[in-house]
């Protein structure tokens, strides 16, 4: 599924490119922050990084830890999941706001 929404993703970034105002959202917290849509790529490649570290079954310090308290093997996959859906939607959000505006 995190593949998909990556591919979704990397396609409206290159077919919308042009329709992208110059300043997009960089970052939501306390405020919102704004910076050039060239940081739309990086945030992309990013996204990709992480979707491809998970798909390895890369162990976050998170999980790492879960697995030393004897929790299930089952448990700490649906976890894994989980984490990584949450990263790649959030990265694609920046990019899709960006799209949208």
């Amino acid at each position: 599924m995190s593949w998909v929404i990556v591919a979704l993703t990397g396609i409206l970034l290159i077919v919308k490119w042009n329709g992208i105002p110059a300043l997009v959202i960089t970052h939501i917290g306390m405020g919102i922050s704004y910076g050039s849509k060239n940081i739309l790529p990086m945030l992309f490649c990013i996204e990709l990084v992480v979707t491809f570290l998970f798909t390895l079954r890369y162990d976050i310090p998170f999980i790492r830890e879960m697995r030393k308290s004897k929790v299930s093997r089952k448990f700490l996959d649906i976890m894994a999941i989980i984490i990584q859906m949450v990263g790649v939607v959030i990265l694609s959000l920046f990019v899709l706001l960006a799209v949208v505006q």
